[in-house]
């Protein structure tokens, strides 16, 4: 809920306040040393409440503004066919809104296509609106971009055809190793020896090819983890746990055949979980979910599935945060940071339960039409994300999408944090100092809403985890000062907050 308004009122205050602290405070002043130091505390206390209340009392202003009547919502694509946004569009018209066209007056923008290029006017949003994707975040879901990132988790690829060079170097050392070419479009993948790569194809690259998956029933798959990116610098993000998607090549991978792609690649026919014979009976039976049914396979293995989502949130978490910096660079250009971005993460394990990323999908689908029970995973889905970013239910009372975002929710309180360091360092007469940087009269008007989001965010996560910043998992044993050493000030910052809310409250730990 940032604003240009915002950062000048408040550098306005914060200047004012360094004016004042600047102000000699001792004999030969024409004041009385002690006078001259309680007005200047009493100075610096009252410009830090009043830059901390008027950001409180405009951002209440403003959401007042739009608490009149129903939100609206506009969809944007390409095409006229929204059939594969059923599910968004009943879920937002279930909770009360009104769909509007893009040129109409919108709260929500839900984009299935990248909206930045063809709306210019999304740089300059006001408060109140909001959008399904961050500007830039095809750093991540740029297939050519991701996969030659060079990150340990991602099998080894060459951008063609600026490193065709290294490519071959590289396939005359691994004379075993297999490759796939993949393009943007993710379309016609297919094993191919080096002599048959085209190395002069643009927006492609070549990837080397994980020969030993591990199989369910003899079936190779992937694994879909949904994941919410609410803001970048500093980086907040979330997985989805209600379930994972998983898709299994419709032909068994032995004896392998690299003419046959349905054994090693996942199409739009793939093997859902439920005509899987070892997964039937756990999850027709006995209710599973996708994920449980393939932990319970798992087992029956004599492995330990729990090894796998460590892994999972390891990757995605260093993944994010290597092409944060991309994203914040665009984000320059935007008055208002108000994006979300509900992306997938497709990964695949091999036989010894390592997990590699595959890729990164901008908008992924949400359709059950080909498949129908898997309506309920994005029923939920869309629930928990939803409810995440701030999209409430609206009644004739008035309550709108972000209209919680006042003290019955969120007040002073449940933002100050770490008081006894506050006091100890005197925060309230200087903030110059960086143990001050979290105590509430020390904060911006900008960072007042940033942990307002955070804190709402937590409340109202429904099967949301939180995996940025790190979940603290034993506080004894997490050592901040070696969690933040590499991260953003922003990111460190934020982490720290969420570090002294777990101190107090376990249930901000995870």
């Amino acid at each position: 809920m940032d604003s240009n308004s915002d950062e000048v009122k408040c550098k306005n205050s914060e200047a004012e306040s360094e004016l004042v602290k600047s102000e000699p405070c001792g004999p030969g002043t024409g004041i009385p040393s002690i006078w001259a130091c309680l007005i200047v505390t009493i100075i610096t206390a009252v410009l830090s409440n009043l830059a901390v209340d008027w950001t409180k009392s405009k951002y209440l202003l403003e959401t007042k503004k739009v608490e009149t009547q129903p939100p609206k919502y506009a969809i944007f694509l390409h095409d006229s066919d929204d059939k594969h946004l059923r599910h968004v569009i009943e879920g937002l018209n279930q909770f009360g809104y009104e769909r509007v066209g893009v040129n109409d007056s919108w709260d929500l923008l839900w984009a299935h296509d990248y909206p930045f290029s063809a709306l210019p006017k999304l740089k300059n949003l006001e408060s109140h609106r909001f959008v399904n994707h961050f500007p830039g975040c095809g750093f991540l879901t740029n297939k050519v971009d991701l996969c030659t990132s060079e990150l340990p988790f991602l099998p080894r690829a060459f951008r063609l055809p600026e490193q065709k060079e290294a490519f071959l170097d590289y396939a005359e050392k691994h004379p075993e190793t297999l490759y796939v070419q993949k393009h943007n479009q993710h379309r016609h993948i297919k094993i191919r020896s080096p002599k048959e790569i085209g190395l002069w194809a643009n927006d492609s690259f070549v990837q080397e090819f994980i020969q030993r998956p591990f199989l369910v029933d003899g079936h190779k798959f992937d694994i879909g983890v949904y994941v919410v990116i609410t803001s970048i610098n500093p980086l907040r993000v979330y997985i989805y746990t209600g379930d994972v998607l998983f898709r299994y090549c419709p032909t068994k991978y032995y004896p392998f055949d690299p003419e046959d792609v349905d054994k090693y690649i996942v199409g739009d026919d793939y093997l859902p979980t439920w005509e899987v014979p070892s997964l039937r009976k756990y999850y027709n039976r006995f209710g599973g979910s996708m994920r449980s049914a393939f932990e319970a396979y798992v087992r029956d293995q004599s492995l330990d599935p729990s090894k796998i989502w460590p892994q999972v949130e390891h990757i995605i978490r260093t993944t994010i945060l290597a092409k944060e910096k991309d994203i914040a660079g665009i984000l320059k250009n935007y008055k208002t940071h108000n994006f979300f971005d509900l992306m997938r993460f497709d990964l695949f394990i091999d036989e010894d339960l390592n997990v590699r990323l595959m890729e990164a999908n901008m908008s992924p689908n949400l359709s059950s039409a080909h498949f129908k029970p898997n309506s309920l995973l994005y029923k939920q889905l869309l629930y928990s994300v939803f409810n995440l970013v701030g999209i409430r239910p609206w009644s004739a009372t008035g309550e709108t999408m972000f209209s919680q975002s006042t003290e019955i929710v969120t007040a002073d309180k449940n933002l100050a944090t770490n008081l006894n360091q506050c006091v100890s360092n005197d925060c309230d007469k200087s903030c110059n100092k960086e143990e001050c940087s979290l105590c509430l009269l020390c904060l911006r008007g900008s960072e007042y809403q940033l942990l307002q989001k955070a804190h709402q965010e937590h409340l109202h996560r429904v099967d949301m985890k939180r995996i940025v910043p790190q979940p603290i998992l034993d506080f004894s044993t997490f050592d901040i000062i070696d969690e933040t050493k590499n991260l953003s000030s922003k990111n460190a910052w934020l982490t720290r907050w969420f570090y002294n809310k777990c101190e107090y409250d376990p249930t901000w730990c995870t």
